[in-house]
């Protein structure tokens, strides 16, 4: 009934490919999938993407074979339901700092008895009601993915316990707000920041939690990431659209140019 490719290579430990974008546009969606990438994640923390755009935004990656999901405003139930109700087959949860902060966020994702998420099956997620609902709510307990972040110094201090949280399936660090959490704001290669960053990977992969991280072009650092337990790799399109739209610019003046 409801399927998540991405959570069954998480569970095979094999890695995804994909993109987390601001960019509400159902154009680039589709055309992310035609590009190959295997999910995306919605941005709704640093955009304006309100639930009913995000409605549309899910069916346009459905219909190109993108697993949906989307990062919420903050840990909090309620946001938590928007997004799965309107289709999204799991969530990525900002600034978790403590095992409870984590528990809160695995319960709101799953139904009873597994967790608290409010049942609705007449929504976008369950065809409208036209599906079993008791398979309904199975199917979406097994294959929704739910995913953290820990992007705070209180985060990293508590990692140890967080990763132990039943039902979480990824952590991801977000460096730009651990940067500025440690007293080093826009500065996420400096080297204490770095040293936060190294424990987080270090302790996930002892516990066999998959992490997420920043996709780039360096296949070294690729590598380097999967060998480290990395498992969902993730590229911002507003940076790659910026970065080849300049390249394309500069080769088409080059090719004017009159000598």
């Amino acid at each position: 009934m409801l399927d998540n490719s991405v959570k069954e290579k998480i569970r095979k430990g094999e890695p995804s490919v994909g993109v987390i974008s601001n960019l509400a546009s159902t154009q680039l969606t589709e055309i992310f999938g035609l590009a190959g990438f295997e999910f995306i994640i919605f941005d709704m923390e640093h955009s304006t993407m309100s639930e009913e755009t995000l409605e549309d935004l899910v069916r346009a990656a459905k219909l190109k074979k993108l697993v949906p999901l989307a990062r919420v405003r903050e840990n909090n139930a309620k946001l938590v339901l928007g997004a799965l109700d309107a289709g999204c087959l799991g969530v990525m949860i900002p600034q978790i700092e403590t095992k409870e902060q984590a528990q809160q966020a695995a319960l709101s994702t799953k139904y009873r008895p597994h967790g608290n998420r409010g049942i609705n099956w007449k929504v976008v997620a369950s065809e409208w009601g036209d599906v079993n609902p008791a398979e309904y709510i199975s199917a979406a307990n097994a294959n929704i993915l739910t995913i953290i972040q820990i992007e705070t110094a209180a985060g990293v201090e508590n990692i140890e316990a967080i990763v132990k949280v039943q039902d979480i399936d990824a952590v991801v660090i977000g460096p730009a707000d651990l940067s500025g959490s440690m007293g080093y704001p826009g500065n996420p290669g400096h080297k204490e920041v770095q040293s936060a960053v190294d424990r987080v990977m270090k302790v996930c992969h002892a516990a066999g939690m998959a992490l997420g991280v920043g996709a780039s072009l360096d296949p070294a650092h690729m590598s380097e990431a999967r060998q480290r337990g990395a498992l969902l790799f993730f590229a911002n399109p507003a940076e790659f659209i910026r970065q080849n739209c300049r390249a394309l610019v500069s080769g088409i003046k080059a090719g004017l140019a009159v000598e």
